[in-house]
């Protein structure tokens, strides 16, 4: 639930200006924060097409412009901003998703970590001798292995294990045995961050370090091989899975279940789809490829993966 003060308070502390298109139906105190995939009355939504859909009524609803509608209970604020960033920071605003600087009892620190100020860490992680930034929320049955760095503001999700060890070896042929090489390097993850739950990021195979630029995403799943490199602002959707000295560029849209090649590079500005298998480098920036293997294709204008930044959003 939401209430409706809260959002006008948000409204008005942005500066957004706006136009109440008031329906039959009363303005409610609260509502429920709502979906248009699950469409359920008294809810609050953004909307961005043409005809409302029937099921929504007594609802308050964020618009660029008016929609056509069956039902006219509804109340229509009507913004100039994009209705869907407005949405979000509002949720944001009401909802907010950074540490609460609480350390569970339950977690297990080791007594040379540095944890900077505020973070929360949640039961049963496990802290080893890393370095945490400011504002970190690392949450419940986490592992941070030693050498890893984490920078400031960034959240790992539950069941992440950052660190771990990757598996290298060579056949000795006088013993017809493995020989496993040791993983010694470590993880450098930057600030503003969002890894979520069971990530798995292998440390870096011997003197490097496996690292994941500023403002990158990991969807739920996502397997990151020894010594990748990810730049910034990079999304990694679901179940995404890399293989040893992959390098993905900035401003890259990774869709779900892609499997990359060891040492497999991409530029920056790269769309790969869904369920691709990378296998060789791309050639230039702004790249969409598709398909096992991966093939470029033709690139839309203003894809919407990819994220429209400012000159200095970068840092």
């Amino acid at each position: 639930m939401i209430k409706t003060q809260s959002l006008f308070d948000f409204l008005s502390s942005e500066g957004y200006q706006y136009h109440i298109e008031q329906g039959k139906s009363p303005i409610r105190d609260t509502y429920v924060i709502a979906s248009l995939f699950s469409p359920i009355e008294n809810g609050l939504y953004f909307f961005k097409g043409k005809t409302l859909p029937s099921e929504i009524k007594h609802s308050l609803i964020l618009v660029n412009n008016i929609p056509e509608q069956t039902d006219v209970s509804n109340t229509f604020i009507e913004l100039h901003d994009d209705v869907q960033l407005v949405y979000y920071k509002l949720l944001n605003y009401v909802f907010p998703q950074g540490s609460n600087g609480t350390i569970a009892s339950t977690a297990i620190i080791h007594p040379n970590a540095k944890i900077g100020k505020n973070v929360e860490i949640g039961h049963f992680s496990i802290i080893e001798n890393c370095v945490i930034g400011d504002n970190v929320k690392i949450g419940s049955h986490c592992k941070i292995h030693n050498g890893s760095k984490i920078g400031r503001n960034t959240v790992i999700e539950d069941y992440s294990d950052i660190g771990t060890r990757g598996i290298a070896w060579v056949w000795d042929e006088q013993t017809g045995k493995k020989v496993v090489q040791p993983q010694l390097g470590g993880v450098e993850i930057g600030k503003n961050c969002i890894l979520g739950s069971n990530t798995i990021i292998v440390r870096g195979s011997l003197n490097e370090n496996t690292k994941v630029g500023n403002h990158t995403y990991f969807a739920p799943g996502c397997r990151i091989g020894h010594g990748t490199i990810i730049g910034n602002y990079t999304h990694l959707a679901n179940n995404v899975i890399t293989g040893g000295n992959t390098k993905i560029g900035n401003e890259c849209f990774i869709g779900s279940g892609v499997s990359f090649r060891p040492k497999a590079k991409i530029h920056n500005n790269t769309i790969v789809g869904t369920g691709s298998v990378v296998i060789k480098n791309t050639n230039k920036e702004h790249s969409t490829i598709v398909g096992i293997p991966a093939k470029e294709i033709e690139t839309k204008n203003n894809p919407s993966g990819i994220p429209k930044l400012k000159k200095n959003d970068i840092n």
